[in-house]
């Protein structure tokens, strides 16, 4: 690992900053959702882009874990040989998981916000007023 940044190679040795790690990520993640998920469904196409190319990005590191010519990551905690794999297939197979469960996610979610968007369209509209009469 020694073309890794330093605390990438401090985390690959550290169970505390592997946790720290894990869980930074995963709060990001919930962040992500929780902000596509609480928007109005009057404006939730507005979040199909956002899919589109957080789903890109999410292919193309799982491309690159696939098509990498040498291991990229190593964790010393990380014993492949009782699965009779070698580290460089461990990451082919990472990156197989990920080109296919990831974008799938952001796939079903971009086809649920696009159907309520379209059904959004054809709804009729009410003008409310505060006191939740018609406007005249």
């Amino acid at each position: 690992m020694q073309n890794a940044p330093a605390l990438q190679q401090q985390t690959a040795y550290s169970h505390l900053l592997q946790w720290v790690m894990h869980g930074s990520l995963f709060l990001v993640a919930l962040c992500f959702w929780h902000g596509l998920l609480r928007l109005p469904a009057a404006v939730r196409w507005q979040a199909i882009p956002v899919l589109l190319l957080t789903g890109k990005l999410a292919c193309l590191l799982a491309a690159l874990l696939i098509f990498a010519p040498r291991v990229l990551y190593i964790s010393p905690h990380a014993d492949a040989a009782h699965w009779a794999i070698t580290t460089l297939e461990d990451q082919q197979l990472a990156g197989l998981l990920m080109i296919t469960a990831c974008p799938l996610s952001y796939l079903v979610a971009g086809v649920v916000f696009a159907a309520q968007a379209i059904a959004s369209f054809g709804a009729p509209r009410r003008d409310m007023t505060s006191s939740g009469r018609r406007a005249a």
